[in-house]
């Protein structure tokens, strides 16, 4: 835990591609994965869906198969309308 690296057994790839391909997702940015103890894991994300429609069972299944297919426990996603206005999109911004 002391490098704050994706944990083993987590592939940031295949997270990424499951995000990517969720219902209206259109860009995925702002993606860090990181343990928060030996046994949880955690994630936040940005994710574009061009309605920018807030959707609680969207997040919620999105949140599930996170858990299910990847271990990640504790995921906080955050929806947005456009990549333009987030000051996190450009991959270069940590």
């Amino acid at each position: 835990m002391a490098l704050d690296a994706v944990p083993p057994g987590v592939d940031p790839v295949a997270v990424q591609s499951y995000l990517s391909n969720l219902p209206g997702v259109s860009e995925v940015h702002d993606l860090h994965i990181w343990a928060m103890s030996t046994k949880e894991t955690a994630l936040t994300v940005h994710l574009v869906r061009a309605n920018g429609e807030i959707d609680d069972a969207f997040i919620s299944k999105a949140a599930h198969d996170l858990d299910r297919c990847f271990g990640i426990h504790h995921s906080t996603i955050q929806i947005e309308m456009s990549a333009r206005e987030c000051r996190l999109a450009p991959t270069d911004v940590v």
